[in-house]
């Protein structure tokens, strides 16, 4: 079970909201409002995620992060066919209150699932961005409060939950970003959440997008009497 201090999280909290409210102020109507380097990096990390969506065509999704509602206006553009009831969450008022009045019939919520695990169940759950940051946030804070906003994001997933993190596997480092512990990261989603996960880091960026599935959900898909002693049953 993982272990934090609620201060800290707070305290996290906080510098978070701080940081995407001033880049919110500075970079109004850029991709810098919420830290991405241009259009065509978050274009890149949306189709990333997509991979698991993509076969899905009537599905609910919890976009934790949500920033501006930007994934979802990537799904509606993508697919106008399909049937997706979409809710975002956020820690920072400001991108909460964009959201709501752009899209009105979706559900935003401001709260700070690291804290406690939505109340709803979703298909799909995804971070984009989310874990990127650290700023002078201590690397053994950043990861406790990345495992409980995965664990409690998880919770509430019935397929997959999908985000991305910076690859350690960089010819460059910066002093405010976090470079993801991967054999920690793993071990704690094996462990903890769950057995059946995959690894993306085949795109231009240094980054990976991990997609951890929900054992049901995948047992849904191999009904098959060989492989039911996979999933502990006899």
């Amino acid at each position: 079970m993982t272990i934090y201090n609620k201060k800290t999280i707070a305290e996290i909290e906080q510098k978070q909201a701080t940081l995407y409210s001033e880049l919110l102020t500075k970079y109004a109507g850029t991709a810098m409002a919420t830290s991405s380097e241009s259009n065509e990096h978050k274009i890149l990390r949306f189709s990333c995620i997509d991979e698991t969506l993509k076969n899905d065509n009537n599905f609910t999704i919890h976009d934790i992060g949500c920033g501006l509602a930007q994934f979802y206006d990537f799904l509606k553009n993508k697919y106008p066919q399909k049937i997706i009831s979409y809710a975002g969450t956020e820690i920072v008022p400001e991108y909460i209150e964009f959201c709501r009045a752009k899209y009105p019939n979706q559900k935003f919520y401001l709260r700070n699932v690291a804290k406690e695990k939505p109340q709803e169940n979703y298909d799909y759950t995804v971070m984009s961005g989310v874990f990127h940051q650290i700023r002078d946030t201590k690397r053994k804070d950043w990861e406790l409060f990345m495992q409980n906003l995965i664990k409690n994001a998880f919770a509430s997933t019935q397929k997959a939950l999908i985000f991305n993190v910076i690859s350690p596997f960089v010819d460059f480092y910066q002093t405010n970003v976090y470079y993801c512990n991967l054999a920690k990261l793993l071990n704690f989603i094996n462990d903890d959440l769950s057995r059946f996960w995959n690894i993306k880091q085949n795109y231009p960026l240094f980054e990976m997008t991990i997609s951890v599935y929900n054992t049901k959900y995948i047992q849904s898909q191999y009904k098959q009497e060989e492989f039911v002693k996979y999933f502990g049953e006899k």
